[in-house]
């Protein structure tokens, strides 16, 4: 019962300090409608902790995250000295190798163990409620949310409403990134980065503040999914030339991604010990190795070489752009998600015979950067992932990069 009564009051506590937050107060949204998007990231948290447990029992990834933090906390009480080290010291044989490694590694472990610690100074307020840390942890990711949406809104002025849809209540992107995991502390670091580089790049906004909070969200995306930071290198390294110096987008992001081609498939001639299609592999094999889920697909096996990641990747895409269909239901749960996924490619058919016209303006080297970051992405999800429930989680944190654009340049008022 105290549970339940300090949840109301954290709640009601977060909903005013979030309306006094000048971020927040700036966004230009009543405030009626602010909190409203607040509770609806607050109910999907709650959602997705009572149907893990309702499904899956205490033995899932978001209950033993929780429960781990609240071993830490407890830690922090009794060994303040182990607490504040114990994150930095690796207790396997290879030390600090395996950097890429799924199994036995300390970068592996690292990737948790980040989201633990935080977690666990939410105990000294909470008392290890899984409700109450989840309150506190979407508190954070919101921003993620309210950072997108800043940013979009900057490149589709006027379209306000398109923006809020896209930013804040895609319902996969709203449901995963909402559960105490790491896949929330991507979307909020991904946000703010973004957010960061384009007031820097556009806006001419670089200061030693901006500087280190994108060095910060670079650094912890690398730690906590270095995967994600490998393909985002590429992507930002174009969006920045073509931003800073006003070069034709396309033909830098297509001589970037060419040269990085080039390097991926040939770079381990030169430095043999430097192998990256043999990590992707890797991980493909791993996941494969996970066992066969309710949600397993067929995935052809990858081999290092330019041959068949080219003969994979019309499969790769075709896994994560068009599955599940709207007919494929391994388990009924999935049946919301495939009517999401349904109602994208609607979108996308609307987009290209409604088409709103619009001339390149300083937002466009962004947009090229979301769309090309993305779908690398997810033809990286493609060729490792070999079960859709992973796949639409994975997929929907990046979902607001492209359904965000397609939803403000489809002429509505054509439609009538």
């Amino acid at each position: 019962m105290l549970n339940y009564l300090l949840f109301a009051v954290y709640l009601v506590f977060l909903c005013w300090l979030l309306l006094r937050i000048r971020s927040i107060k700036n966004l230009g949204i009543d405030s009626k409608i602010i909190l409203g998007l607040f509770l609806f990231k607050i109910a999907a948290g709650i959602a997705l902790g009572w149907l893990s447990l309702h499904f899956y029992g205490a033995a899932n990834d978001y209950w033993d995250i929780n429960r781990e933090a609240w071993n830490e906390y407890r830690l922090l009480l009794t060994d303040p000295s182990k607490y504040l080290t114990n994150i930095f010291t690796s207790d396997y044989p290879g030390g600090y190798g395996g950097l890429f490694s799924s199994y036995n590694s300390f970068w592996n472990d690292l990737k948790g163990n980040i989201l633990i610690k935080l977690v666990s100074l939410f105990n000294i307020f909470s008392r290890g409620d899984y409700y109450i840390n989840s309150l506190f942890f979407n508190f954070l990711v919101f921003f993620g949310h309210v950072a997108l949406y800043k940013l979009f809104l900057k490149v589709y002025p006027g379209r306000k409403w398109l923006v809020m849809i896209g930013c804040f209540l895609l319902p996969s992107t709203l449901y995963f990134s909402s559960g105490i995991h790491k896949d929330g502390l991507v979307f909020l670091l991904l946000a703010v980065l973004l957010y960061t580089m384009y007031q820097m790049l556009n806006e001419n906004r670089t200061g030693i503040k901006r500087l280190v909070l994108a060095g910060v969200c670079l650094a912890f995306l690398f730690l906590i999914r270095n995967f994600i930071f490998i393909v985002l290198t590429p992507a930002l390294l174009a969006w920045i030339l073509s931003a800073r110096y006003k070069w034709n987008v396309a033909i830098v992001f297509i001589a970037v991604y060419l040269t990085g081609a080039l390097l991926l498939f040939n770079i381990n001639s030169v430095f043999p010990k430097i192998k990256p299609l043999e990590v992707i592999t890797h991980r493909q094999t791993e996941y494969i190795n996970l066992g066969p889920s309710d949600t397993q697909i067929e995935l052809a096996v990858l081999n290092p070489g330019f041959k068949s990641f080219a003969a994979n990747a019309p499969q790769s895409l075709n896994h994560v752009l068009l599955r599940p269909y709207l007919w494929e239901l391994p388990v009924k749960s999935l049946l919301p998600l495939n009517i999401e996924l349904a109602i994208y490619q609607l979108l996308f058919l609307l987009f290209l015979f409604f088409r709103r016209e619009r001339s390149p303006g300083p937002g466009t080297p962004f947009l090229a950067f979301a769309i090309v970051f993305t779908f690398s992405l997810f033809l990286l999800i493609g060729y490792i992932v070999p079960n859709l429930g992973s796949i639409v989680r994975y997929r929907s944190l990046y979902l607001p990069l492209i359904i965000t654009p397609l939803l403000c340049s489809i002429e509505w008022n054509s439609l009538k």
